[in-house]
């Protein structure tokens, strides 16, 4: 049925998207980087090829004495030379001339005059030749302080080119080498006369002679080009609106269009919002979900949101007097002004260059920070206006069938401020176990999950004046609450608390209560195999006592880590480095969801870094040698603590090689939820064109058909473990009818429905790992028995599931 306020409100955000993308090509277009939008990229990509292959065959029958027009003839030897002095020479050289081409047609509206843009390639041209050349005869040092000069982030392309030349020139001086002799203006403009040429023989642009300003003038001018440039702005044009949320209750999904890639259904009001917004967010797996996906679609696009006014507030204080908290970042200072030095200083040789450094490190500064605010400001301007209404996000899937909100903003799936500015339209009054849940979540977002349900009740009732403080007083009590684990989520919760419990102003509790699943691919991999240790450590498995803290699977790796490390000479110098649970995360997380050993130890790596001037501190050199038996060693205690769960992660490589060996092209399976997943990945061939100053271009087909089964035996365990943590979800809460949210493996309640959801979860789990998951892969992909044995299952029983405590924490 449609709803004529929803409808309306959706073409408004059709009419500011399109505005909006206006308004950036125009910008783009005036500063002469049309090249960069995403219409100047389509239309680049469609003609770079043919470009670099007629500039090849140009250059090659010139040599040859076959082609005799003047400029052909006399510059195709520089022009071969510079293809061959830089790497992929023709396509970089194709590529700087469409760039060229782009910016100054857009700029010049479709007649651009054929000297200019020819004077511009060929400047652009000379620019990326010198860089080359100082790049081969400079120390690796310079060429290094070069390179950074010409990416430096926040800067333009005059001022990066600039900075390089003086680092070249300063290098070039210290080693007594000349500087490379620039090029003529007239050598310039014919090499860009040459490439336009060549453009022009591949039927790229034409151009003729027009009368303008009283002159017969050269330009470039093609229908065919411009009409290109347009068609393609058109289509953004068509697809362009602001992905807000809406004000009324999405369109319900409905399972009946297979693939769901192309199920359209649901979701925003308009046919046109739908189009591209499909029930599947991938545009190329086949996938099919069930009749338990599209329930709990439904269910969670039915959850009204309201923005929490108090939070909102704080942070727009904040905002204002440039304070950040955690996630909340803000620019703490003023964008500098534009000035000359002083008159002093300019008389002083070092106290200018002083100055210009430390003018450079403001300006560089400032724009880091602003671009690292950006998503705070971008928040902040939508919960404004979104402060007194209610609204609802439409949902929908991954190819594995994890759920995703199809907006960006005031999402749950986002950081911990964005997550704290949100609350439930419809709350719920408080018993006291519903009570519990609230004293729970406090501790919690005050100390983390580690410490018991009980300690965290504890640590609440223990705090109420810390919490009263906060509640009343915020601001001022900024330095009391960012340190807790999830800042603002304790504040949402302080305040919250203050008005529902500690005042009584407020009759419903509206802030979410959220429980996140406890490594759930260690928790799913060890359920299947039925292994016992893997189990307990996953906390699958009832607490020795009713005040025992959840096992802490990271630290118990870092402690068979300790036992292996104290008895190896080897090893005993790392011991200092396994007191860090942060040490220990990196391994049993990426491990499982298909890390290899360098993305581990790179994790690691940053993990050691946060914590460098503490372990100085004890007098410990941090050696990055170390970083490799580091990451072994923690590899290695992981397979100790699940040692079923790794076995089960080689198996299901093996499981995928055996399937392509049978002949598949592609891995299909179907999950307790009847989601039928579909994995394929495709080879990409490209090549990357590195240039200095016209930015870095992929070339190549992005599309190709030919499988790439090294990408899908890396991704299947991950893949299989991810689509079965979202069957848990849907299991448990496919006919659920109260305010919810999920974020990946994590849900998030009223306090009310904390202990029904509980038990879902706990039977879902039971549910979906019942029988041999793992068995039943293998038959779904068509493996007997004799091709790969089975993985036998260990004693543990299921129904101890039912007595875990902080299997979701």
């Amino acid at each position: 049925m449609v709803n004529q306020k929803e409808t309306e409100y959706e073409l408004d955000l059709i009419l500011r998207g399109r505005k909006q993308l206006s308004r950036q090509l125009d910008d783009r277009i005036e500063k002469g980087y049309y090249s960069n939008t995403q219409p100047g990229r389509y239309v680049f990509h469609r003609y770079i090829e043919r470009l670099a292959a007629t500039l090849e065959e140009v250059t090659d029958k010139a040599h040859q004495g076959l082609i005799l027009r003047t400029n052909i003839s006399a510059c195709c030897q520089e022009i071969r030379a510079y293809i061959d002095y830089l790497e992929h020479g023709a396509l970089l050289l194709s590529s700087i001339t469409l760039k060229a081409i782009l910016d100054s047609y857009a700029r010049s509206k479709a007649m651009a005059e054929t000297q200019q843009i020819a004077s511009d390639i060929g400047r652009r041209i000379e620019d990326e030749i010198w860089f080359e050349f100082e790049q081969r005869r400079l120390d690796t040092k310079d060429a290094e302080k070069m390179r950074m000069e010409a990416s430096m982030p926040g800067s333009n392309p005059h001022y990066r080119k600039r900075g390089s030349k003086a680092v070249a020139k300063k290098a070039a001086a210290n080693k007594g080498l000349k500087p490379l002799q620039g090029w003529k203006p007239t050598h310039r403009t014919r090499v860009g006369l040459y490439m336009l040429e060549v453009a022009r023989s591949a039927g790229i642009i034409p151009w003729d002679k027009v009368i303008k300003y009283g002159k017969n003038q050269s330009v470039i001018y093609s229908d065919e080009f411009m009409n290109d440039m347009l068609g393609y702005e058109e289509l953004l044009m068509a697809r362009a609106f602001h992905a807000y949320p809406l004000i009324e209750p999405p369109l319900d999904w409905n399972g009946d269009v297979k693939p769901s890639r192309r199920n359209s259904s649901g979701g925003y009001h308009l046919p046109e919002l739908r189009r591209n917004q499909q029930m599947c967010r991938s545009f190329e797996s086949d996938s099919v979900f069930g009749d338990k996906a599209v329930d709990l679609l439904n269910t969670l696009q039915k959850t009204a949101w309201r923005v929490d006014e108090r939070i909102l507030a704080v942070a727009e204080a904040l905002n204002e007097r440039r304070i950040p908290v955690k996630s909340f970042v803000v620019s703490v200072i003023d964008k500098p002004a534009k000035s000359n030095a002083p008159q002093h200083v300019v008389d002083d040789p070092v106290l200018l260059k002083s100055w210009k450094v430390e003018q450079h490190e403001k300006h560089r500064s400032y724009h880091e920070q602003t671009k690292k605010a950006y998503r705070t400001r971008q928040v902040l301007a939508m919960a404004k206006e979104f402060e007194f209404k209610t609204y609802f996000l439409s949902w929908s899937l991954d190819w594995r069938g994890r759920f995703y909100s199809q907006q960006s903003w005031l999402t749950p799936l986002s950081t911990d401020f964005e997550k704290s500015l949100m609350k439930f339209r419809d709350g719920c009054k408080l018993s006291e176990d519903a009570t519990d849940w609230c004293r729970s979540a406090l501790g919690a977002a005050f100390n983390g999950t580690r410490i018991s349900f009980q300690d965290r009740i504890k640590w609440t009732n223990d705090n109420a004046a810390l919490l009263k403080r906060v509640a009343e007083d915020p601001l001022s009590t900024i330095s009391e609450w960012e340190v807790a684990k999830e800042p603002w989520q304790f504040l949402q919760l302080c305040l919250e608390w203050n008005d529902v419990v500690a005042t009584g102003t407020e009759k419903f509790w509206k802030v979410p209560i959220g429980a996140d699943s406890t490594a759930s691919g260690l928790q799913l991999l060890s359920a299947m195999r039925r292994d016992p240790v893997g189990m307990k450590y996953a906390n699958l498995l009832e607490p020795e006592t009713p005040l025992a803290p959840p096992q802490d699977a990271y630290m118990r790796v870092l402690e068979v880590a300790k036992g292996i490390a104290s008895s190896d000479e080897e090893l005993k110098h790392l011991l200092p480095y396994l007191d860090y649970r942060s040490i220990g995360k990196p391994a049993v997380m990426l491990s499982v969801y298909g890390g290899c050993h360098q993305n581990i130890k790179a994790d690691i790596q940053d993990a050691v870094d946060e914590i460098q001037d503490e372990l100085e501190a004890q007098g410990l050199k941090v050696d990055k040698k170390d970083m490799g038996k580091l990451t072994t060693l923690i590899t290695d205690s992981s397979k100790h603590v699940f040692p079923a769960a790794y076995e089960a992660l080689n198996w299901l490589k093996r499981l995928a090689k055996q399937a392509h060996k049978d002949g598949k092209e592609s891995l299909t399976w179907t999950t307790p939820t009847d989601d039928h997943i579909h994995l394929t990945k495709h080879e990409i061939e490209t090549i990357k064109i590195y240039t200095a100053f016209n930015g870095t271009v992929s070339i190549g087909d992005f599309n190709t058909d030919k499988p790439d089964l090294r990408k899908q035996v890396s991704s299947f365990a991950p893949s299989f473990v991810h689509c079965y943590d979202a069957a848990l979800l849907k299991e448990s809460f496919s006919d659920w009818k109260h305010p919810i949210a999920v974020i990946h493996d994590c849900i998030r309640v009223l306090p009310s429905d904390m202990d029904r959801a509980m038990d879902r979860i706990r039977d879902g789990f039971v549910s979906i790992v019942d029988g041999d998951p793992l068995a039943r892969l293998a038959d779904d992909l068509g493996i007997s028995n004799d091709d790969l044995r089975r993985l036998p299952q260990l004693e543990q029983d299921l129904s101890c599931v039912q007595s875990s405590r902080y299997m979701f924490n």
